[in-house]
């Protein structure tokens, strides 16, 4: 089964001075490669990035990304929006847009998270 990245795995693994710094490279090292970047993941990760780390951070992911080697951008299909946007609507739970869009995804992939929220969320849908 395909694996995703979240953000927070991501950042994690882009930011060294993040604390979680240390599993997030080792959680993309110890995954089927390549791992998936949904197109809404790679915005967040690229932003908050920018946020925490630095610009040439952010910018060294995005090239990573792009050149489509162990991480691969995942365009999502317009279909997805709505079905997400069904979730986003449904759920009781504190999930951004982004994270509803992740639990969509978890129906078909493996999701790589450190968020427990989203965790949760997961292991309910499944």
């Amino acid at each position: 089964m395909a694996a995703i990245a979240d953000s927070s795995v991501l950042v994690a693994a882009f930011h060294v001075k993040d604390s979680l710094h240390e599993q997030g490279v080792a959680a993309l090292a110890d995954t089927q490669k390549p791992v998936l970047v949904p197109d809404y993941v790679a915005i967040e990760t690229a932003g908050v990035l920018a946020l925490r780390a630095h610009d040439e951070i952010a910018k060294e992911f995005i090239r990573i990304l792009l050149e489509g080697g162990d991480l691969q951008l995942l365009r999502l299909p317009y279909d997805h929006f709505y079905n997400t946007a069904a979730y986003f609507s449904e759920t009781k739970l504190r999930l951004s847009f982004v994270d509803c869009s992740l639990v969509v995804l978890s129906r078909d992939c493996d999701i790589l998270t450190f968020d427990k929220v989203l965790a949760k969320a997961i292991q309910v849908e499944k």
